[in-house]
């Protein structure tokens, strides 16, 4: 079946009006959630609090604007001074392996930027597996 012959009843502009109306709904429950998670926050009386409900653990997270190039800079310039050696051979790991050792244990790389990893003649497919897929909407 394609979309043209999906037979939901609506017509584009019904549908677009209500997902418009379901974002905005969204909005509002989002901005109460976070109004709750406040008050919770001050009324919980430890860090970890037992309820009618469960365990309730309060948190608090610190975002951080991080500077890249300094960070990555000194973790590299470390990382070639802890290169580890090999005791029975007394060879000395390559620079790129004491490298990639501390970036991997320092940095939580959470994704690959795919046109980079094109640009350098890589395939990103050679190194990842898709587990899911999202579809979206723009209403400009």
């Amino acid at each position: 079946m394609t979309p043209d012959e999906v037979d939901h009843g609506l017509t584009l502009d019904e549908l677009v009006e209500a997902l418009l109306d379901t974002r905005e709904r969204i909005i509002q429950l989002r901005e109460h959630e976070q109004f709750l998670v406040s008050e919770i926050h001050d009324a919980a009386p430890s860090r970890k609090t037992e309820t009618t409900f469960g365990l309730v653990e309060v948190s608090k997270r610190r975002n951080r604007r991080w500077d890249h190039d300094e960070v990555t800079k000194h973790v590299v310039a470390r990382a070639l001074d802890e290169r580890v050696v090999n005791a029975d051979t007394g060879e000395v790991e390559p620079s790129w392996v004491a490298v990639a050792r501390a970036l991997r244990e320092c940095a939580g790389i959470g994704y690959w930027r795919v046109n980079a990893l094109r640009d350098r003649g890589l395939d990103p497919d050679e190194f990842a597996e898709t587990t899911s897929e999202a579809r979206s909407v723009r209403i400009l």
